[in-house]
């Protein structure tokens, strides 16, 4: 009992103090010491990386003849808004337009343009510039963020496996879309974001207002619903309190796509207008829905990329570059499967979380469903590139193997990026 006492009677209760203060101390030092190399290691991948893009565009728009129905842009900086920069430099600079039974403007959703616009403002910067600037640093912030969600995810962790990962994610080809004037480095910076603040047990409310942002910038952001109610489930005391949540979180996680929905409304008349003018745009005509889910459950849409009897599903009939290995229109189709095949590994060898493998499987599954038939898989390899989840997959895999087979491989991915970069600036068809 006085041995009770005298422990009791600690001056000041010093023992839990101290523990608490060394807690506070180790938790402070392990945050100085994580700081310095995340913002260290993303920006110097992105400057290596972005150098291998500038050139590739500098020697597309000098050398390669540009296609034979679009005149090259003049000067460099113009290339980098080629194809769909164009609509996005046109929604920043003049507003949305809509049109039924017509391919418009309003089939691309408003954050990116509107932080464009909110940028040219500021700085004075052409539209054009502005969505560019808005472009490398979403990319640069996803890599920042990449490198301190692999550390919180897989800690501890070799320093080696932080660099492949971000290496895996500025080098893979069609990654060069992330430094053109597009919405994907916006939109891989935000689910990267969500998924890191979910890691940090962030609050409920800040995560899914997050998650409402991001389907401002690309109607895919709802696949986020997935892995955000495995977070909410994880983080409730009963199936009950965790619907009780989801129902009071739910306006939260759609409020961008909804506050567009009724823009449109308002403005159009047209709560579905992107819907619709979306679904102008195809390279063959959309089929019933039975013999499109027939066509989807026997791999038709990969097939037919490389049959020549499917007409404008041939990839030689919608591609300008009649090399298949220079075509991304032929790649298309095999960066779909690659990263099927990750997202499976990474959930088989459980390289990746519940959270992780549901939103890469929910993106690829939209992607392929969606459209997959209509546009001949056409830019699912762009889509596949804001899957990021397969980069922690590539990162792990990278780690595994032969140092100089790692090195091979990324170099290898360079080199694509530096083509389909040069073919960009060129005007060749590639979306």
């Amino acid at each position: 009992m006085l041995a009770n006492l005298k422990q009791d009677a600690h001056p000041l209760g010093r023992p839990r103090l101290w523990e608490a203060r060394v807690s506070s101390v180790d938790k402070l030092r392990r945050l100085s010491d994580f700081l310095p190399r995340s913002l260290l290691t993303g920006p110097l991948v992105y400057g290596w990386t972005t150098f291998i893009i500038v050139l590739g565009m500098t020697l597309g728009h000098r050398l390669i003849p540009s296609a034979t129905f679009v005149p090259k842009p003049p000067r460099l900086s113009d290339c980098f808004a080629n194809w769909d920069g164009g609509w996005y430099t046109s929604i920043a600079r003049d507003g949305y337009h809509f049109a039924p039974q017509v391919g418009c403007d309003v089939a691309f959703f408003p954050a990116y343009p509107l932080l464009g616009r909110l940028v040219a403002k500021v700085t004075g910067l052409q539209p054009k510039l502005a969505l560019l600037v808005v472009s490398h640093l979403s990319f640069l912030a996803a890599l920042v963020t990449l490198g301190a969600y692999v550390r919180l995810r897989f800690d501890p962790v070799p320093e080696r496996l932080i660099a492949f990962v971000l290496f895996a994610a500025a080098v893979f080809p069609t990654g060069f879309f992330f430094r053109m004037v597009y919405s994907e480095s916006l939109f891989l910076f935000c689910t990267i974001l969500t998924f890191y603040l979910m890691e940090r047990n962030a609050p409920l409310y800040v995560v899914a207002g997050l998650i409402g942002f991001t389907t401002a910038c690309r109607i895919p952001g709802i696949c986020l619903l997935c892995p955000f109610v495995l977070h909410v489930r994880h983080r409730s005391l009963s199936v009950r309190d965790c619907l009780q949540k989801l129902v009071c979180l739910a306006p939260l996680t759609c409020w961008g796509i909804a506050s567009f929905m009724l823009y449109t409304w308002y403005k159009f008349g047209e709560p579905l207008a992107f819907a619709k003018a979306q679904s102008c745009w195809f390279f063959r005509l959309p089929p019933s829905w039975t013999h499109k889910v027939y066509c989807l459950a026997v791999l038709e849409p990969f097939r037919s990329v490389f049959s020549s009897s499917s007409g404008a599903a041939y990839w030689k009939n919608q591609s300008l570059d009649k090399s298949a290995f220079l075509s991304l229109t032929a790649a298309n189709p095999v960066y779909f499967g690659l990263a099927a095949v990750l997202i499976m590994v990474g959930a088989y060898k459980r390289w990746l979380s519940p959270r992780e493998w549901s939103f890469g499987a929910a993106l690829l599954f939209m992607t392929y469903a969606g459209r997959g038939y209509e546009m001949c898989m056409q830019s699912s390899g762009r889509f596949v590139a804001v899957v990021f989840p397969i980069y922690l997959v590539l990162g792990q895999l990278l780690c595994r193997c032969p140092p100089p087979l790692a090195t091979s491989f990324l170099a290898f991915c360079a080199v694509l990026l530096t083509l389909y970069s040069a073919l960009f600036a060129a005007c060749h068809f590639l979306i």
